[in-house]
């Protein structure tokens, strides 16, 4: 098992969207925190894009933002990226691609988070 934990934060773009066109944009930030006794890199991304109508886009690209970070043992690395989807809410999950300091690669689930719009939430 590996040493890695994700954790993620959302927000609504309400300057980005066109709610009259059905586009919705996102703003997500992931904290990637190395917990294990050995640098890690990230090589590559697997997003699920789900909306509520239960369709998915699948997204595969290398790195996050342009950048394959390598990531110390006990340090954070934070970025942000952002999504558009075609409802007012639905969520998102996936995979990071890595290695280790041994050029071991392995795969760090990235675990669903929601996509909703604030004024949908009780």
């Amino acid at each position: 098992m590996n040493k890695i934990k994700i954790n993620v934060k959302t927000n609504f773009l309400p300057d980005l969207s066109k709610i009259e066109k059905s586009i919705y944009y996102f703003l997500y930030e992931i904290s990637i925190k190395n917990e294990s006794n050995n640098k890690v890199k990230l090589i590559s991304r697997h997003w699920n894009i789900y909306n509520s109508y239960g369709e998915v886009k699948k997204i595969d690209g290398e790195g996050v933002i342009g950048q394959k970070p390598v990531i110390d043992s006990g340090e954070i690395f934070t970025y942000n990226s952002y999504c558009p989807i075609n409802t007012a809410f639905g969520s998102m999950d996936g995979f990071y691609t890595m290695t280790d300091h041994e050029e071991n690669i392995f795969k760090v689930k990235i675990p669903e988070f929601s996509l909703i719009l604030p004024d949908m939430i009780n």
